[in-house]
């Protein structure tokens, strides 16, 4: 049985400081199962899902995405639909997707549980045909992912230092669904419960009921901020005022200009002012 690693170099803050613990604590859990591992680096954008379509071809067990949830999000496209299963250990700045599943920031625990019996069936989810497992996303929380991104130091301080700046430039948008036009400060897809770092967008959230939970956050002060950062991180964002959350299978939405969106915290600018999410049930094993 094989059991194929992939990482991603560029995750976090502490990849080469970890590289070598990974490697010997997937070799030492490989040993006690009788299992082959295999380690491979990823080079490029898009490299992770073309492993990991690899290790389907060739009936791999196990896929384990070394990265944070954009990583996550690559090697976990290449399995859909496939009987092998989705292992993470956790190297990213949020690590929203392990989070929610409960997998371990501890390196081998973390790998522990990948080599451990217990697998399960989830849903995914697609924004306009991109695949993503987390949340995805319109507003605020795409603003801040494509503003990240530019930065030079990735990790959780970065990022709060990043959502800081980014609150006193950035202008809520209009969008137009269920035949009403809203506008909001963010509008987020949540298949899983949280962006990343406990902070938790759609606290009831599952990845097993085939739904999607739909945060519409509305425009707040900088006093209302407060507020909502502290139901953010304290799990009860559904109890704020601000913010609704309702569950749909599939939603069109339209905007005024072609939005930059977010999926799995990767950033992307669209050509489009047409916007179609929808859950896809059951259709990922995850460790």
């Amino acid at each position: 049985m094989q059991y194929w690693f992939i990482f991603n170099p560029k995750s976090g803050t502490r990849f080469r400081q970890k590289a070598a613990q990974i490697e010997a604590a997937a070799a030492a859990q490989a040993k006690l199962h009788a299992c082959e591992i295999v380690l491979e680096i990823t080079t490029c954008a898009g490299h992770a899902t073309e492993l990991a379509q690899q290790a389907v071809a060739q009936k791999v067990a196990v896929v384990v995405a070394v990265g944070g949830d954009g990583t996550v999000n690559e090697v976990a496209r290449g399995l859909l639909g496939s009987n092998t299963a989705l292992g993470i250990v956790p190297m990213g700045s949020g690590n929203g997707l392990a989070r929610h599943l409960g997998i371990s920031m501890n390196v081998p625990a973390a790998i522990e549980r990948v080599f451990g019996t217990n697998k399960q069936l989830v849903d995914s989810a697609l924004i306009n045909n991109i695949p993503f497992f987390c949340t995805a996303g319109m507003g605020f929380d795409a603003y801040v992912a494509a503003q990240f991104a530019q930065q030079s130091r990735r990790g959780f301080a970065t990022y709060v230092q990043t959502s800081l700046a980014s609150f006193w430039n950035y202008q809520p948008q209009e969008y137009h669904f269920d035949n009403q036009a809203k506008r909001l400060f963010t509008l987020t897809f949540a298949n899983a419960s949280q962006f990343g770092n406990n902070a938790y967008i759609a606290p009831r959230a599952s990845m097993e009921d085939g739904l999607l939970d739909v945060c519409q956050l509305k425009p707040f002060s900088a006093l209302g901020g407060l507020n909502v950062a502290w139901r953010l991180f304290g799990k009860s964002l559904d109890r704020s005022a601000f913010a609704t959350i309702e569950q749909y299978t599939h939603l069109a939405i339209q905007t005024q200009q072609p939005p930059l969106i977010h999926y799995d915290g990767e950033s992307l600018q669209l050509k489009t002012n047409e916007i179609h999410v929808q859950i896809v049930p059951k259709s990922l094993w995850v460790k």
